[in-house]
């Protein structure tokens, strides 16, 4: 299902972010509801909910959006919808999370991980995923991990090392333990590798990782 533009729904939802961004959300949360209020399918009532959640004041009215733009997204037929899941399963989690509902919200955050397969590359879905791996890790999952890169990320940041961070740290931080999140990874450590800016123990240590991970990636 493709977003149009011209769709009045869809037009009154990027009013309100607008007067989001400029703060006044008050106008933001009125033009979201009349965005509800016009809804004549389930796609702009998906569409109107995700938006109404985003600002409401009591964390339960937030839950209660977040669960009405997934039952609505439920309803609507289309492959291209399933790009949406891992989002709405997130936001679902950290509704949870926020009403100390740890349980509920680790379920919802694995849901998420679970969908992640469907996003699309670009930075929008690498930050979804940074979002599912903090909230797995805050409710006591953790999807992928691994000592000894842990050690040299956290002695890079010691010694403000910014070249291997910037190029690991996406990869490793957005990681859900997917087949193609570790290919991804691989592809970060081996390029880091590749530019040989490291002392050699850590050189050594990463041409290691990038064994050790292509093997396990391999048996997959």
């Amino acid at each position: 299902m493709q977003f149009d533009p011209n769709n009045k729904v869809v037009k009154l939802c990027a009013e309100g972010m607008q007067a989001e961004a400029e703060g006044k959300i008050e106008d933001a949360h009125s033009l979201f509801q009349q965005a509800w209020d016009i809804a004549t399918d389930d796609f702009e009532a998906f569409t109107a909910a995700h938006y109404l959640a985003r600002n409401q004041q009591d964390p339960n009215d937030v839950l209660k959006w977040n669960l009405e733009a997934l039952n609505r997204a439920n309803k609507i037929k289309g492959e291209e919808m399933g790009s949406h899941y891992s989002s709405l399963y997130l936001n679902i989690g950290k509704s949870y999370e926020n009403l100390d509902d740890m349980k509920s919200a680790n379920e919802n955050y694995a849901l998420a991980a679970d969908c992640s397969s469907s996003l699309p590359p670009g930075k929008y879905s690498d930050m979804i995923r940074m979002g599912i791996a903090g909230g797995l890790q805050r409710t006591g999952t953790t999807k992928f991990s691994n000592s000894a890169l842990d050690e040299l990320i956290d002695k890079w940041c010691a010694n403000r090392n910014l070249k291997p961070l910037g190029l690991v740290l996406p990869a490793y931080n957005s990681n859900l333990g997917t087949e193609n999140d570790m290919d991804k990874l691989i592809s970060a450590l081996s390029y880091l590798s590749a530019t040989q800016c490291l002392e050699k123990t850590e050189q050594a240590a990463i041409d290691r990782l990038v064994t050790e991970l292509s093997t396990v990636s391999d048996t997959r």
